[in-house]
Formats: structure tokens, C-alpha cells, sequence
């Protein structure tokens, strides 16, 4: 038996299907909400008497009920090895409106494949569907006191100026012909090529696993030439380094620059004018360096908050001080935290100084903005540390600094990993994602969690960001 999740991972990619099903990988949520968008959705809708659907059940179980609602909550269907789970249903006469919950605020791609395969399905067993919903996060509302459900939801029928009902009936979608090539096949059925599902928001999981001769590659194999849509074509062509590039197929820009130059001078280009220029925005001291976590709510949940407003719940900080002694902090909070983390981090930071972070304006300096628009009390002493960051992350996305062991890898743990004996992979939390798992756990009261232990763990990971911020501080110095 098959479940439309398994169809859609299928579709994506077969060998991402099939490396998943080998792997049981565990997922999680980017966009945080406690309580499910489906059981949501029930109390924006009001319903109090309807039938609700439970694991296992079988076509006989709706039918022979049926009559007796007129809402339908999580009713689950199956039909020729292929199971699925309808959110809600309304049943209105002889025909049945459909309510599926968007995990997000604005429609922005539809799964097609998804809602086709439903429709399919609810046909094939005499389901006459009448129109279909879909209901999204409002992101103009604002929680005050306790979740309003009335107001958290959007409902529309429409999607792009077509009728969704209309726009599903578009194309058949033949589910039982991908089932036949999902048993038909295995992993080894298909050869490894390069899709936009490689890298998503973050790199597929398995994409080393498709394409292990990469990592054999040397470090400045052309395939790690970023931004080049011809880097493939050159390596097929036997254009193996960096330093022999095609430059009429180069995009010329100037991190592309760095890494040919780096590829020709033995590995490490410097541009050091200009980085000394940008390292005189740390010769006052103390400096310090520091790292935020957070977590991104889809349904707020403190006062004050929006859909996808960020809670930080952590940072550490290390602060250099004139003699070239370091001092540390860090803090780590739990709920609604974000007072605390603000006073805690003015308490902390030095009352001048320049402040590092990496890809500083799109992280901490954001986090800092939304916290000054939530404690506007506190606004002008977080407006006046925001003007004190420097982004450690500019000398290398602006090609001032490359170092062909970064292998086209412009983060923070690559440079980490390059210019000191520290390794993330040593750590109990290894990545962001990770870090945010286990802050759910501690913040839920997840009883199967050591939560002192759990705590170490958080503050190992994110101590060791703001260190790297230093190591790779006097790295830069060392190269002027």
C-alpha cells in the first residue's frame, strides 16, 4: 500500500523516493506550528459535530457513515494500493466541497500532482466533488492575548485567476501508472542526473550519494565554479580545473575571478587592498563576535507576533578585547523569550566596538529590526548595535578572499572546517536545522530529552559559530 506522499517523492525524484524509503530519514518542519493546520482549519470552520477519520481506515468506514454528517474531518481513502487523507469535507446535497490547509501565507505553488490525485480517487469511488478550497495563513494577523482562529485563515477557491476545481481538472493524473513503475523499478533503474530538486532550500540530502565522484574531485575542479550555468558542459568536455576554464563561458563576475586566480596561484587568491580596506572596520576595539538560533513560526504564538514572525532563542557571543583576551557568553532561553534575550544580549555586548556576524544584514540584523518593532522601548539601543555590525561573510561573496578547499562552499562551517582542527561533524548538533529540532524538544517539555543535556548540546553549536567568527578574524589578518 502506497500513500500519496510516497507518489510525490516519487515524481520529484525516483531516487530520491527510493534513497528516502532506505534511509528513514527524519524531517522537520521549517515553519513552526504546535498544533497541526488541519485541526486549525476545524476550529476556524466552527465544526463541532462531524465525523473523524482515524489511521487505518477503510473505504466502508466513510460510506457506512456518511449519512449521518455533514462535515468530514481527515477521512482517509483508498484505492488500487494508493491511500490519501482528505482534510476536510462538506457535504452539501449529493456533492462534497473540499477544504485542504496551506502550510503558508501566500499560494505560491500548488502541488498539482497532489490535488489531482485526490480528485482522482474521490471520483473513481463515486465522490461527486462540487468546488474545492484552499485555506492559508492570513499574514496581516497578530496574536493578542490567544490564538483567534476566526482570523487566522484566508479561504479561497481560486488561484491565479482560475477556478481551483477547474484548474485540477486540467489534467488526469494516472497514479496507477506510477505505482507499476515504482515496482517495476529499484534505485539502480536510474542513473543519476542533476535536476532543480538537487537543491531546494538546502541540498538534497542525497546528493552525494548520486554523485560521489564529486567529493574525489580535486578542489578546484571547474565543477565548483559558482554561478556558472556551463561549469557541467566544460567538465564533460574534459575541462577538469579551475585554471583552465573556458573564460568565453565564464559569467565573469567577481567570485568567479577569485577562484580561477586561487586555481592559477596554488590555491589561495588574496585581493588584498581591498581586504585590508574592509578589515579596517575591525581595528577598534574590543570586537566581538556573535551568533544567533531561531525558530520560524507560521502560526504565532506570543503576543505581538505575525505569520512567520522569528523567535531567537539563543547566542553566543565572544568578545576580543584590547590586550587580545576573549571573553564569552551565551544565552539560551525557553517560551516566549524574547525579552529576556534582548536584555541578556545589551546587558552582554560592549557599549562600542564593531560587532561580527556572518551574512550579518539578512540574520542577526534582522532579528534585531523585528525585536526593536515587538520592544519598541528598546529600539534605540538595538538600532545603535545594528549599526555596529560588519558582515564577516563580504570578503569572501565579493571575491576578495578565496581558498580553492572551499570547494565553491561560501559558509561558515566550510571556513571554519579550513582554518582551524575544529569540526562540526564532532558535534551532538552538527546544523541549524538540528539546533532547532532540539530547541522544540526542550521548549515542548519533551520528556524523552535529557534537557540539561540537550542545553549543553545548543550552546556547544552555536558557541562554537561565534568562535569560528574569530578564528577566521585573525585568518583574514594573517593573509594582509
Amino acid at each position: 500500500m502506497y500513500h500519496i506522499g510516497d507518489l510525490k517523492r516519487y515524481v520529484r525524484c525516483p531516487r530520491y523516493y527510493f534513497f528516502s524509503n532506505e534511509k528513514n530519514s527524519p524531517s522537520i518542519k521549517y515553519l513552526r506550528s504546535d498544533e497541526s493546520t488541519i485541526e486549525l482549519l476545524v476550529k476556524h470552520l466552527h465544526l463541532e459535530d462531524y465525523f473523524r477519520g482515524v489511521a487505518g481506515d477503510m473505504n466502508e468506514r466513510f460510506f457506512s457513515e456518511k449519512d449521518g454528517h455533514e462535515w468530514f474531518v481527515k477521512t482517509r481513502f483508498e484505492l488500487n494500493d494508493l491511500r490519501i487523507r482528505i482534510p476536510v469535507m462538506h457535504k452539501d446535497k449529493d456533492a462534497y466541497d473540499l477544504y485542504f490547509a496551506y502550510h503558508g501565507v501566500n499560494i505560491k505553488d500548488l502541488d498539482l500532482y497532489y490535488y489531482r490525485c485526490n480528485l482522482e480517487i474521490l471520483r473513481k469511488l463515486g465522490i461527486t466533488v462540487d468546488d474545492v478550497y484552499i485555506a492559508y495563513i492570513n499574514k496581516d494577523y497578530v496574536f493578542e492575548n490567544e490564538l483567534d482562529y476566526d482570523e487566522l485563515f484566508i479561504i479561497t477557491d481560486h488561484y491565479k485567476g482560475k477556478r481551483l476545481i477547474d484548474l485540477f481538472d486540467e489534467e488526469i493524473v494516472d497514479y496507477k501508472e506510477t505505482i507499476g513503475r515504482i515496482e517495476a523499478t529499484s534505485l539502480d533503474s536510474y542513473e543519476a542526473r542533476k535536476i532543480r530538486a538537487c537543491h531546494g532550500r538546502e541540498i538534497c540530502p542525497y546528493y552525494h550519494e548520486c554523485f560521489p565522484y564529486e567529493e574525489e574531485l580535486p578542489d578546484d575542479s571547474i565543477l565548483t565554479l559558482v554561478s556558472s550555468q556551463y561549469k557541467e558542459k566544460m567538465y564533460q568536455e574534459g575541462i577538469v580545473h579551475l585554471k583552465d576554464a573556458d573564460i568565453g563561458r565564464i559569467e565573469g563576475n567577481r567570485v568567479q575571478y577569485a577562484q580561477i586566480m586561487a586555481s592559477r596561484k596554488g590555491g589561495l587568491y588574496v585581493d588584498r587592498y581591498n581586504l585590508r580596506s574592509f578589515l579596517k572596520n575591525l581595528d577598534k576595539k574590543p570586537v566581538s563576535f556573535i551568533d544567533f538560533e531561531w525558530d520560524t513560526y507560521l502560526v504565532p504564538k506570543y503576543d505581538g507576533m505575525r505569520p512567520l514572525d522569528v523567535l531567537t532563542f539563543e547566542y553566543a557571543l565572544y568578545i576580543l578585547d584590547e590586550n587580545g583576551e576573549l571573553e564569552n557568553h551565551s544565552f539560551i532561553g525557553s517560551g516566549d523569550c524574547r525579552r529576556e534575550f534582548v536584555e541578556a544580549l545589551i546587558e552582554h555586548l560592549p557599549e562600542e566596538g564593531p560587532i561580527v556576524a556572518y551574512n550579518a544584514l539578512g540574520a542577526e540584523c534582522r532579528r534585531l529590526s523585528e525585536l526593536a518593532e515587538q520592544f519598541p522601548e528598546y529600539r534605540k539601543q538595538l538600532d545603535q548595535i545594528n549599526d555596529r555590525f560588519v558582515d564577516l561573510a563580504v570578503p569572501f561573496v565579493e571575491g576578495l578572499v578565496y581558498d580553492i578547499r572551499m570547494r565553491g562552499n561560501f559558509t561558515l562551517k566550510k571556513l571554519v572546517d579550513i582554518v582551524s582542527s575544529y569540526n562540526y561533524g564532532d558535534l551532538a548538533i552538527s546544523d541549524g536545522i538540528k539546533a532547532v529540532r532540539k530547541w522544540r524538544d526542550i521548549d515542548k517539555g519533551n520528556d524523552e530529552i535529557d534537557e540539561e543535556e540537550a542545553i549543553s548540546e545548543l550552546i556547544e553549536y552555536c558557541s562554537l559559530d561565534a568562535y569560528g567568527l574569530y578564528l577566521v578574524y585573525k585568518w583574514l589578518l594573517e593573509l594582509i
